[in-house]
């Protein structure tokens, strides 16, 4: 049996973290992992605790285009729940099934991630040329 790579490793993780998210739109999983290779912090999409999930009532963005009316949709990001559990000043690689918005490309460019990896390319491709800028290394698989 052949043993994965790291990337797809973690990749893996990112995906079965997704599948806990509670947004309608789309299921994103945030993977950070240090430079040991131990996860840190894990977040998925969905709206705030205690909020009404919005696979059960739906909220004004549920049906929106993905990367549209962002302000209209009640949930977190899985980058921005990662970072609420984050307990780690090391440096670090984030794992995601979509890459960031543009929102949340500006938190990451402000934090110890030094690398991204992406099995997806979202929307957004002013994110991308903030990473870039912020000395992100970044990986579509």
């Amino acid at each position: 049996m052949d043993r994965i790579d790291t990337d797809k490793y973690f990749l893996e993780i990112a995906r079965t973290v997704a599948k806990r998210s509670t947004c309608m739109r789309r299921s994103v999983g945030c993977v950070l992992v240090d430079s040991q290779n131990h996860i840190v912090a894990t977040g998925y999409n969905g709206v705030p605790t205690k909020f009404t999930h919005c696979l059960d009532s739906p909220c004004e963005g549920a049906f929106s285009l993905s990367g549209t009316d962002l302000d209209l949709c009640n949930a977190l990001h899985a980058e921005v729940n990662a970072f609420l559990q984050l307990r780690s000043d090391d440096v670090l690689t984030a794992y995601l099934t979509v890459s960031p918005c543009f929102s949340c490309a500006k938190m990451l460019a402000n934090s110890n991630v030094k690398r991204l990896v992406a099995a997806e390319l979202y929307v957004h491709e002013q994110a991308i040329n903030l990473l870039n800028q912020a000395d992100i290394e970044i990986v579509i698989t």
